[in-house]
């Protein structure tokens, strides 16, 4: 059976009125990130947010329900997370978050890691899963990191990138090797103090800022700062040298493809001794 991986939504909750829903909050993600994972043999489909305040909130799904028929979790990139949400105040004046989207993804979260089935974050989403097992965030790395190199371009956008090593003994180096690597950098947040468990897989070598993390206590949890699925978009020049996105994706899907390999296993064991009993009890 196909491997079918949800993807969190971004929410827009005021559309431009160019769009034709003025009062209508949008879901959506950003389309190099399902050809990403896509591109790759599996069926990606977004998660939706459902309102708890809405009047029809009682027939959502329970959220075991959604996890069991996904294989694994993709948590996109956006807007920053509200310091609130790991217990500091905020430290740049009329900066925009989304605390209704910090709420949808946690929970998300939740599900999957509870369930042991495999987390992919990336950019925010790696920051969600540091704030999730109790880590902390640098609110701006301009104004709170001396020495930072540049992290975020409005003018360069995905088209800003720099040279990221894999920490010795890191799952990234396992999947990649120890040669320096250059990734896209689209941030101005970044992890501070690790949750707990987490550990440091990858980091930008001239001012240490953290690129990656994960748990070792599950089976694949991980969180990446840069932006794989732009590395496939192309436009960029042979002499750049991005990362090549698709061995992190492929070691994303395998961990979900053995996990659905256990439970399909279990399940039709368990529809096999229903069968016998049956069968018996007809006797």
């Amino acid at each position: 059976m196909t491997l079918r991986i949800g993807i969190s939504a971004r929410l827009l909750h005021n559309p431009p009125p160019g769009l034709g829903l003025p009062t209508k909050r949008l879901q959506f993600l950003e389309s190099g990130m399902a050809t990403w994972i896509m591109s790759h043999g599996v069926v990606a489909l977004m998660i939706p947010f459902i309102d708890q305040s809405a009047p029809l909130q009682r027939k959502r799904p329970p959220l075991n329900d959604l996890v069991a028929n996904l294989d694994g979790l993709v948590l996109q990139g956006g807007i920053d997370i509200s310091p609130e949400t790991y217990g500091q105040k905020p430290w740049v004046e009329k900066a925009e978050y989304d605390p209704i989207r910090d709420d949808y993804e946690l929970g998300l979260l939740r599900g999957f890691i509870e369930a042991e089935k495999p987390v992919l974050g990336i950019c925010r989403g790696c920051q969600l899963l540091n704030v999730y097992f109790g880590g902390t965030l640098i609110q701006d790395i301009p104004t709170q990191w001396p020495g930072a190199i540049l992290h975020n371009d409005t003018h360069r956008y995905d088209r800003l990138i720099h040279e990221l090593h894999f920490m010795p003994g890191s799952r990234l180096s396992d999947i990649y090797g120890y040669e320096p690597r250059r990734v896209t950098s689209i941030h101005h947040q970044c992890v501070d103090k690790l949750g707990t468990g987490l550990v440091l897989e990858a980091r930008s070598p001239i001012d240490l800022v953290p690129e990656g993390i994960r748990h070792p206590g599950h089976r694949f949890v991980m969180g990446v700062q840069w932006h794989p699925e732009f590395h496939m978009s192309g436009g960029f020049e042979a002499g750049d040298g991005v990362l090549d996105s698709g061995p992190l994706m492929m070691d994303f899907l395998k961990a979900a493809a053995r996990r659905a390999g256990r439970v399909r296993r279990l399940a039709d064991g368990v529809a096999r001794v229903r069968e016998r009993a049956s069968a018996l009890g007809g006797r």
